[in-house]
């Protein structure tokens, strides 16, 4: 079996475990890549102010793919190296589309700095800026994603609709399949994938030399893309079906087992 020459996971479940911590197997298997020169980049969804998983895993590469691709993030020198954020204009066409087309949802913003969102939006998120629907989109920061938000609604049903509704202007996904539903939204050709290979362009490795973990429609792009491409077990159903080969669950270790198996 041929060794990766980069290795790169989701973070929630997928990586982690689902209470969210990184399990022993995981830890040895990123340290012992590292002994082989092998760099372990997370690539996930999450924006930067949560890459908390990223620091306690010693041994990860400090460029980390974040916001679904939108930001890569240096998080030895806490800065971003580069951003992909969604031109103002076409975000004010965005946020018309989604509210004159999909009744009852409400919007939130990823920028570099945080996280507002409208009144009565269902976010985990802690201290939201809240700003009315006229004002969203006054912020001078680069917006990485816009977060859709819907208490009737599940997750790929709010995906189906805003694809058709903004497919021409920007990349629909989700990550989430429990209620309230969301998607969220980059700019278009925004995702891990394009992110990625502008990293391997960084560090000089081909597609083929990647080994890609994921579980949620959001990865789909990214393990597509890399010539080593893994599915957790607890994965979305789409991506089972995708013919990708299926490792152990976030649960069962599965991507650090497999890595420590890559390596072997």
């Amino acid at each position: 079996m041929t060794r990766p020459r980069l290795i790169v996971s989701d973070l929630d479940g997928t990586f982690l475990r689902p209470d969210g911590t990184i399990s022993p197997t995981n830890q040895t298997a990123v340290a012992r890549a590292a002994e082989f020169g092998i760099p372990f980049v997370a690539a996930t969804g999450r924006p930067i102010r949560w890459l908390g998983p990223v620091t306690e895993c010693g041994y990860a590469h400090p460029l980390v793919i974040a916001s679904n691709g939108a930001v890569l993030w240096d998080s030895a020198a806490g800065k971003a190296v580069e951003h992909s954020g969604i031109d103002r204009d076409c975000a004010r066409q965005l946020v018309e589309r989604l509210h004159e087309g999909i009744p009852g949802l409400s919007l939130g913003l990823e920028t570099v700095n945080g996280f507002r969102c409208e009144p009565g939006t269902p976010t985990y998120e802690p201290e939201p800026e809240i700003a009315a629907t006229p004002d969203l989109l006054a912020t001078t920061e680069p917006v990485l994603k816009i977060l859709g938000f819907h208490l009737e609604l599940g997750s790929a049903a709010l995906d189906e609709r805003a694809t058709v509704l903004v497919g021409d202007l920007a990349t629909v996904t989700h990550s989430a399949v429990d209620f309230p539903g969301l998607m969220e939204i980059s700019a278009l050709g925004v995702s891990k994938a394009s992110a990625l290979v502008r990293l391997c362009e960084r560090l000089g490795i081909d597609a083929s030399e990647v080994a890609a973990f994921g579980d949620m429609p959001n990865d789909t792009a990214m393990l597509t893309w890399a010539g080593m491409p893994h599915v957790v077990a607890n994965g979305h159903p789409s991506l089972l079906a995708a013919g990708f080969p299926v490792v152990g669950s976030n649960a069962e270790d599965g991507v650090g087992r497999q890595i420590l198996a890559l390596l072997d």
